[in-house]
Parts: structure tokens; C-alpha cells; sequence
């Protein structure tokens, strides 16, 4: 009795601690944090990456029409500073685990409310599910990747590729409700804009179609506290030709021109140049 004893506390004595080892090893799945700004939200993705290490994806490490927790290792992680809609979808502020179900043709995406080790899937706590069609990537993808693509003012295209599958989403954010807000409290009666905020304002205007009025008022402020500042120019040129005074836009411009030209920037010169030769046919 005494030597079975002896010899189970041996067995355990010779299991390798792996948990404490001081050796370090590339991971087979190393992890990555993805960030983007879209608009005015944050959004970070954090996932670990699965290699092919010569397997087919769909047959040795996905299951087609079975749930993939969409990397390896932890649940896939993403957040949201603020809400967003993916595919149309409406998802709230705050951080998710991807899961997804692969499929020759389509793929269905799940998100999810539990963070947990990636296996761990829980049906109950699924926020949305939607489908997606598959794409066919004409190269090969050795290790699991997600992206940001198309990026606007207030979406972008989200999604993963491996193997020769790509599959993305469509992300969108409000923006213009935000910044209208901001520019009422800044630019108002009771707000305290710095000479900045008179460009930045003029500048959303201008680029969103908003009250060139308003927007020619602010920049000419901009313009009176900096007068060497070519930028100002060339946006109080932008919205004069957005009021249609192509005349008075390309004498802006010019002066931007001539500006941007002592302090050595090369593209505002082309691109006011490129301004003044398509509003020139307008005269």
C-alpha cells in the first residue's frame, strides 16, 4: 500500500508544469489587436490567428455549416465605442465575441454577448445573426486576417479573409447628428470656439453641403486671425465654388497657390491648380 502511494505521488511529481515554464515559444495561434476609427467611433478587434500549415480550411480546421469560434484560442473580440449597424443590423455600445458558421456560398455571422474560451459558445446569449455571401480571394491567405476597408465618413467594409474566402460586412455610424451638435454648442451664441473650431466647422459644412453662408462667414474669420495659413484659402475657394463664384473661387485659390508655394507643399499647389482649371470652364 504504501509503495501505491509512493508511486501516485511520483506521477504527479513528474507531470511537466507546462503553466510555469520560463521557456517562451512562438504561439501556433498568435494573437493581434486591430484598431480603426470610423467617423467619430472606435472600433478594435481582438483575435488570434489560426495558420493553413498546408490543411484545407474548410475540411481539417472549420466545419461547414458548424459553428467556428472565427480565429483561435479566446472568443474573437470586438468593440464598439459607440453603436453602429453591421449589414443593417443595430448593435449598442460595447464589446462582442464574433462567431460564424462557414459555408461554400455564404457564411452566417454571430454576435454575441459571452467572452469566454472560443469553444465555449452559448446559443442564449447571441445578440444578431445575418448572413453573408462568400467571396472568392484569388490568393491565397495563410494565416486568418481580419481588415477595415472603404473607409468614409461614417462607414467602412469589415471582415476576414483565410484560405480563399473573403468575408465582409458593412459597417455604418452616425456622424452628422454628433458633429451638428457639437457645432451648435461650439459655434453658438454661448459657446467659445478657437480659431480652429472656425475652420473645422467651415470645413464640415463645405464637405457635407451644408450652409455655404455660414461656412464663408467662418472661414473668412479663420483667414482674418491667420492670413498666411494657404489652407484657409484654398477651403474659402471651395466654398465659393460651391455658391457658384467661380471668379472669386479662383483668385482663393490663387492665393493659396502662391502661399503654399513659399512654404514648400507641393500638393495644396497641384490641387488648387487642378480647382482652378475645372472652374475656369465655368466662366
Amino acid at each position: 500500500m504504501k509503495n501505491y502511494y509512493k508511486n501516485i505521488i511520483w506521477m504527479f511529481v513528474s507531470i511537466p508544469l507546462i503553466g510555469v515554464s520560463q521557456i517562451k515559444i512562438p504561439a501556433a495561434s498568435p494573437s493581434a489587436t486591430l484598431k480603426q476609427t470610423v467617423g467619430l467611433t472606435d472600433i478594435t478587434i481582438e483575435y488570434s490567428r489560426p495558420r493553413l500549415k498546408e490543411r484545407d480550411m474548410f475540411t481539417d480546421l472549420t466545419r461547414e455549416g458548424e459553428v467556428w469560434r472565427t480565429g483561435a484560442n479566446m472568443s474573437t473580440k470586438i468593440t464598439f465605442s459607440d453603436e453602429v449597424t453591421l449589414n443593417g443590423n443595430p448593435i449598442p455600445a460595447g464589446t462582442y465575441s464574433i462567431y460564424s458558421i462557414p459555408g461554400k456560398k455564404t457564411w452566417t455571422i454571430i454576435i454575441n454577448k459571452k467572452i469566454s474560451w472560443g469553444t465555449q459558445y452559448d446559443e442564449t446569449e447571441d445578440l444578431i445573426r445575418f448572413e453573408v455571401t462568400r467571396q472568392e480571394f484569388p490568393i491565397t491567405y495563410e494565416t486568418f486576417t481580419f481588415y477595415f476597408g472603404t473607409i468614409s465618413d461614417n462607414s467602412c467594409n469589415v471582415g476576414f479573409i483565410w484560405e480563399n474566402s473573403l468575408v465582409s460586412m458593412e459597417l455604418k455610424t452616425e456622424v452628422d447628428s454628433k458633429v451638428m451638435a457639437q457645432i451648435e454648442t461650439i459655434m453658438g451664441d454661448a459657446g467659445s470656439p478657437s480659431d480652429g473650431d472656425y475652420y473645422s466647422a467651415a470645413s464640415y459644412f463645405m464637405n457635407n453641403e451644408k450652409d455655404m453662408d455660414k461656412a464663408l462667414e467662418w472661414i473668412n474669420f479663420y483667414i482674418e486671425k491667420t492670413p498666411s495659413a494657404y489652407w484657409g484659402y484654398r477651403l474659402k475657394s471651395q466654398v465659393l465654388a460651391k455658391k457658384g463664384m467661380y471668379k472669386e473661387a479662383i483668385a482663393e485659390a490663387t492665393k493659396s497657390t502662391e502661399l503654399a508655394a513659399e512654404a514648400g507643399n507641393n500638393d495644396y499647389v497641384h490641387n488648387n491648380g487642378k480647382s482652378i482649371e475645372e472652374w475656369k470652364k465655368n466662366l
